[in-house]
């Protein structure tokens, strides 16, 4: 009787100590599984929206790796599933020379325009766009804040390099007409992100008159510019309802982003650049602060000049 009891007491022991220790290993393994997952904030738009000045909230923030329009080369030819790609490659730290650099740039730019040319000169995309590529280690000096100096005297970015610096800081991606919002969720989920998304949207009617001034100010009554722009609206004014439906249909979306009225940032920059930082797990810093002030100032005190200037 007295054995019986000894293998019966025996046997709850086992069962008890297999239990805690299941228990412990999942809980182990929940905690590694969130303290693995790495922060990471994407900014979607459209053109002429204000994503300059928002995109600046983060390239001015010295815990972000800013990353500006890595999906330009697509824009011209329509998006397809390697956006998506490449947006999970930056993400991921994995930075490919943009550029063939076995075409001569002279040969390469010939069909570009002055400004195309600087901003696709070297191996990175928009790199006088990224303040961090525009000092040291990916420069001799500081020229953080003279894009065309940048563009003229620092060379090549190094990719490993790159890589290499951004795992220890937050990516920041900003990117105009992308739309696949519907496949953010299953990326974030397939690299542990805690991606958080800001979407920006502006008064189509804004956008409308803004885009025209892009063109020069003798053609803006061209019928044919302005009838393209109207067409232009009406895709974004699509776009925009598509992807606020689909925030409100998905659980996850409506957690992991933020709806941006351009207006209300114009209006209250500080306010409001606080909570989108905020919101992404970011302090609002006094450098971010003094580059709000520097640049909410009236256009016509300002210079415009080799420097990075920014206006909504």
């Amino acid at each position: 009787m007295l054995c019986t009891v000894v293998i019966i007491l025996f046997i709850l022991l086992i069962q008890a100590t297999l239990y805690k220790y299941g228990t412990t290993k999942q809980t182990a393994t929940l905690e590694f599984s969130q303290k693995k997952k790495r922060k990471a904030v994407l900014i979607l738009t459209f053109m002429r929206s204000g994503s300059t000045f928002l995109g600046e909230l983060f390239n001015n923030h010295n815990d972000v790796f800013y990353i500006f329009e890595p999906l330009h080369a697509y824009s011209q030819s329509g998006f397809s599933p390697k956006t998506l790609e490449l947006l999970e490659k930056n993400l991921e730290c994995k930075f490919d020379d943009t550029y063939d650099l076995t075409i001569p740039f002279k040969e390469f730019s010939k069909n570009l325009s002055l400004h195309d040319q600087l901003d696709t000169k070297g191996n990175f995309m928009f790199r006088s766009k990224h303040r961090r590529l525009c000092a040291p280690p990916f420069c001799t000096k500081n020229l953080s804040h003279d894009s065309i100096k940048c563009n003229s005297e620092c060379g090549l970015v190094n990719s490993s390099q790159a890589s290499k610096v951004r795992q220890k800081l937050i990516p920041a991606i900003k990117s105009i007409r992308f739309i696949e919002v519907q496949g953010l969720e299953k990326m974030a989920e397939r690299n542990n992100l805690d991606l958080k998304i800001i979407f920006l949207a502006r008064d189509p009617r804004g956008q409308y008159n803004s885009r025209l001034k892009i063109y020069d100010k003798n053609n803006t009554d061209d019928v044919k510019i302005s009838d393209f722009q109207k067409k232009m609206i009406k895709y974004v004014c699509n776009h925009t309802k598509n992807i606020i439906e689909k925030r409100k249909a998905s659980p996850w979306l409506k957690k992991q982003s933020l709806v941006v009225k351009y207006e209300d940032l114009a209006l209250n920059p500080d306010d409001k650049s606080k909570e989108i930082l905020m919101f992404c797990g970011l302090n609002f810093t006094e450098k971010v602060s003094q580059w709000i002030k520097g640049n909410t100032e009236s256009r016509t005190r300002r210079k415009r000049s080799g420097t990075f200037f920014c206006s909504f």
